[in-house]
C-alpha cells in the first residue's frame, strides 16, 4: 500500500493500482483522458477484460448439502452468462412473459412459444438495474420489402428485473455446456440432477468492484465514449450543413409497430454513481469534408454507441448493482473497501443545484458519488 497526501485532507491511503489511476499516471487513464489519442479495440479489450465477470477460477458453494438437500450454489448468475455470451451460445428459454411493453411488427412473426437461438450479448439498463439476454431469435420469421422470408430476429429477454432481482418471468435456460463449462459444473459439483439454481444475479462480493482500478477506468471510458460519440455526430451535422450526404447505407429502415401492448408504471428504486473527471485534454481529428469522411464519422458514432459503450457499461452497471445491494447498510451509507482505510463518504453537492449525494474523495480532481432515488418505469400490464 502507498499513501497520498491530499490538499487540507487528511493522509489517506489507496492501493497503488487506484492511486495511479486517480492520479492519471495510469497509462490507459492517461490515454482516455486525451482527446488526441485514439481508443482502439486492443485498449478496450485490456479494459474489459479487468475485472472481467466468469466462473473461471471460482469455488462456489456445492448444489446440495451433505445431506443431499438443495441448497442452491453461491455462483452468481451473469458470471455464469458472461462465457456464455462470449462464445455465442445457443439457449433456450422455454417460457418467457415480457417484462417490457410487447411490441409487434408488421414484417415480422412468432413462430412457437418458445425462444431459442444464439447469445448475441448482454445487455444492461443505464437507470434501473436490469440485465437482459439478447439473442438471434431463431423463432421470429422476419420478411424483407420484396416478401421474401428470413428466419431470425434481434430480441432482449430480462433475466433481472429493473428492481434488481431475478425476473419471475422465467424459469430455466436450456443450454448444451461445452467442455470446459461441464468440467466445472461437474467438479465444483454445481449439477443439481441436470439443473443448476442461481439464487444471486451477482455475486455479494463484488460491492468491492465500484472501488477499484479497473471499475474507475471503464467509468472514465465511459465518459469518453460519451464525449467522443458526440464529437462524431456534431462532424456528421457539419458536413450535412456543407450540403455532404451519403444515402447508401446508412439510413436504418423504420419498422413498423401494427400493435402495441397495456402498459403501467411501477415505482422503481435505484442508485447513480458518478466518477468526476478532470477535463479532457488534446482535440479529436477533423473528419474530411467528403463522403468517405461523412462515412467514417457516422460508422465510428455507431460503433462507440452501439458496440463499444453496452460492453463497457454492462460490467460497469453490475458491479454498481452489487454494491446497490450489499454494499449499503440499513440507512443506506455505503460501505468502503479495505484498500480505501480511512476514507468516508460525505454528503455534498456536484454543482449548486444538483441533488445531493454521498461523495468519496480520491483525488484533487476525481470523486465517486452516489445517491439513492427511486424512479418510475414503464412495464408490461
Amino acid at each position: 500500500m502507498a499513501k497520498l497526501s491530499f490538499r487540507n485532507q487528511p493522509v489517506i491511503h489507496f492501493a497503488k493500482t487506484v492511486r495511479d489511476v486517480v492520479s492519471l499516471r495510469n497509462e490507459y487513464a492517461q490515454v482516455m483522458m486525451d482527446r488526441s489519442k485514439p481508443i482502439t479495440n486492443e485498449l478496450v479489450s485490456s479494459l474489459i477484460a479487468q475485472g472481467v465477470m466468469s466462473y473461471a477460477g471460482r469455488n462456489p458453494r456445492p448444489a446440495l448439502d451433505l445431506d443431499g438437500n438443495i441448497q442452491t450454489t453461491d455462483l452468481d448468475l451473469l458470471s455464469f452468462l458472461v462465457p456464455l455470451a462470449a462464445r455465442n451460445a445457443v439457449i433456450e428459454i422455454p417460457e418467457y412473459k415480457n417484462r417490457r411493453q410487447v411490441v409487434k411488427r408488421d414484417d415480422e412473426r412468432k413462430v412457437g412459444t418458445n425462444q431459442f437461438g444464439p447469445i448475441t450479448s448482454l445487455v444492461s439498463n443505464r437507470q434501473v438495474f436490469s440485465f437482459s439476454i439478447k439473442i438471434h431469435d431463431k423463432t421470429i420469421v422476419t420478411r424483407d420489402d420484396v416478401g421474401d422470408e428470413e428466419i431470425g430476429g434481434y430480441r432482449n429477454y430480462m433475466v433481472v428485473d429493473c428492481n434488481g432481482e431475478i425476473y419471475n418471468g422465467w424459469n430455466k435456460i436450456v443450454f448444451n455446456p461445452d467442455a470446459k463449462e461441464n468440467a466445472f459444473l461437474t467438479e465444483k459439483n454445481l449439477w443439481a440432477g441436470n439443473t443448476v439454481y442461481f439464487k444471486h444475479f451477482v455475486h455479494p462480493n463484488r460491492w468491492q468492484s465500484v472501488f477499484g482500478a479497473p471499475h474507475l477506468l471503464k467509468k472514465m471510458l465511459l465518459a469518453r465514449i460519451d464525449d467522443e460519440a458526440r464529437f462524431y455526430r456534431r462532424e456528421i451535422k457539419r458536413l450535412h450543413g456543407l450540403g455532404i450526404y451519403a444515402s447508401s447505407g446508412l439510413a436504418r429502415k423504420e419498422k413498423v409497430v401494427t400493435v402495441r401492448g397495456a402498459t403501467k408504471k411501477i415505482a422503481v428504486p435505484t442508485l447513480e454513481m458518478l466518477l468526476t473527471l478532470p477535463k479532457f485534454s488534446g482535440e479529436f481529428k477533423a473528419v474530411p469534408n467528403t463522403v468517405a469522411g461523412l462515412l467514417e464519422a457516422y460508422r465510428r458514432a455507431r460503433w462507440l454507441t452501439y458496440t463499444l459503450k453496452p460492453a463497457v457499461q454492462f460490467v460497469v452497471r453490475a458491479n454498481e448493482a452489487a454494491f446497490f445491494k450489499f454494499g449499503l447498510n440499513e440507512k443506506g451509507i455505503g460501505r468502503i473497501a479495505s484498500w480505501l482505510r480511512k476514507c468516508k463518504w460525505v454528503e455534498g453537492k456536484k454543482s449548486p443545484r444538483s441533488a445531493l449525494y454521498r461523495i468519496l474523495k480520491l483525488s484533487d480532481s476525481m470523486s465517486l458519488l452516489y445517491r439513492l432515488k427511486t424512479l418510475t418505469a414503464r412495464v408490461a400490464a
